[in-house]
């Protein structure tokens, strides 16, 4: 137990340390430099600077994956592969086309299959041995990566003028009343609720707290404190969103507009969504390009009708047995070796 203790408070610890130092670095900025000089800093940190270098490892890291060879074929299947014809085959299950390959990934990226399959064998808050929290880790993780997704679209309205046609739409499909000023959104509730019960399973499960480290820690408390400087901007700060749209607008024209009255939490803001813009190329936030790349997922499972051959296997000269006979007989008969041909020529 002191072990698990000991484990916990270095691996979380560390991670709150880490976030704490990242809110203190704009902190301190806007201490030394002024809340103007702070947005000036934070916004070429986390609009411009950020973008390029999580954009050049990237790119590194997908070239990299894209250039290694798949030693063996290793399809992820669950059903009947195609195989004799009273068997019946499962397309989506045990694709053996391209075409059936695409609609099964498509299924499992978009509907979440394999999580909503998977069933955790080990004791889950005393109720022994089951799927404890499997179906509600596939609800909680589905309602947090579209509550990202909705906010990342929503926040296109501040890089475009006129604002999109559908990102207004999205916008009042996920308003929940329009009675409050400023408008409360779904995603709002929806997006940190979800953090906070991905980040409590693994500080809940033990089985879960054993295997978590600080790169698991790390990025849902950087995103919490995203979420939670945004919520404070939006409904407590009232930060002046026409002042930072201007901003946003003016660095697609390749022009610096800073408001005339900064915001310290906004400064906050951008400087921890840079610090997560730099951090998604290094940390396991890149599962989500990565999982296209998977060849558990993308590969057909042909592995009975076409023989896979590891692109490093090295090149070598085969001999056949003839030849090899011809060029060892006389040693094979002297070691008592049986040959299919006698030799006629002097012994060796």
């Amino acid at each position: 137990m002191a072990g698990a203790g000991r484990h916990l408070t270095l691996q979380l610890g560390g991670s709150l340390a880490a976030i704490g130092l990242c809110c203190a670095v704009p902190a301190l900025a806007v201490a030394v430099l002024g809340e103007r000089g702070a947005l000036l800093f934070a916004v070429v940190a986390a609009l411009m600077l950020a973008p390029l270098a999580a954009l050049a490892l990237f790119v590194g890291k997908v070239v990299r994956w894209v250039r290694t060879p798949v030693p063996f074929r290793i399809p992820l299947t669950v059903g009947q592969q195609k195989s004799l014809a009273g068997l019946p085959q499962d397309r989506v299950g045990s694709p053996h086309t391209s075409g059936q390959v695409l609609l099964r990934a498509l299924l499992d990226i978009l509907l979440w299959r394999p999580l909503f399959r998977a069933t955790p064998s080990a004791p889950a808050l005393g109720r022994g041995l089951g799927h404890g929290m499997g179906r509600s880790l596939w609800l909680f993780a589905v309602a947090f990566h579209a509550s990202l997704l909705v906010i990342l679209l929503r926040h296109l309205r501040l890089f475009f003028e006129p604002t999109p046609a559908f990102v207004a739409a999205l916008e009042r499909v996920d308003l929940i009343s329009e009675m409050v000023l400023p408008k409360v959104h779904l995603t709002t509730l929806l997006f940190p609720l979800a953090l906070a019960f991905l980040l409590g399973r693994r500080l809940v499960l033990p089985r879960v707290r054993y295997l978590s480290l600080a790169a698991d820690y790390f990025p849902l408390l950087l995103l919490l404190a995203i979420a939670g400087t945004g919520i404070v901007m939006r409904h407590l700060a009232r930060t002046d969103v026409t002042a930072v749209k201007q901003l946003t607008l003016g660095l697609a024209d390749f022009t610096l507009t800073l408001p005339a009255q900064a915001d310290a939490w906004l400064v906050v803001h951008l400087f921890l969504v840079g610090l997560l813009v730099v951090y998604f190329p290094l940390g396991k936030l890149l599962h989500m390009p990565g999982v296209l790349l998977s060849p558990t997922l993308t590969m057909a499972n042909v592995n009975r009708s076409q023989r896979h051959r590891n692109p490093r296997n090295p090149q070598v000269a085969t001999l056949h047995y003839a030849d090899y006979e011809n060029a060892f007989r006389e040693r094979m008969l002297e070691a008592g070796l049986p040959v299919e041909k006698e030799s006629h020529g002097p012994a060796a």
